[in-house]
């Protein structure tokens, strides 16, 4: 089950408070009126279907309690010209990206080119 909280992807930028783990740590970095509005709303997903989302829209599950590993794939995409933000890797596994750099190569490939 997927929790979203609608209309926050409209919120000022928030610090990043992690990619993984409680949902409920974005809590520290709300002001007052983001309080408020921090209702998680839960979208169940059957086994095969997908969701897409703005990546500004605060969203999380919570914790796997059942046997069954959990299994999920993340596809990011950006526009052709978007640069690193960071040196940091972007996720975990792939190489880092200078700041400042376009995100090209195998790990950014261009969906369609620009007519």
């Amino acid at each position: 089950c997927m929790h979203y909280i609608p209309g926050s992807h409209r919120w000022p930028l928030l610090p990043a408070t992690g990619l993984a783990g409680d949902m409920e740590s974005i809590r520290s970095v709300l002001n007052d009126e983001q309080m408020v509005a921090f209702k998680p709303l839960p979208i169940e997903l059957k086994a095969g279907e997908a969701t897409f989302h703005h990546p500004l829209l605060i969203h999380g599950s919570k914790a796997n309690l059942t046997e069954r590993p959990r299994r999920a794939v993340v596809i990011n995409v950006c526009l052709d010209g978007t640069r690193s933000d960071s040196d940091e890797p972007l996720l975990v596994g792939m190489p880092p990206v200078a700041k400042g750099s376009r995100l090209e190569g195998k790990f950014f490939p261009l969906l369609r080119e620009h007519y």
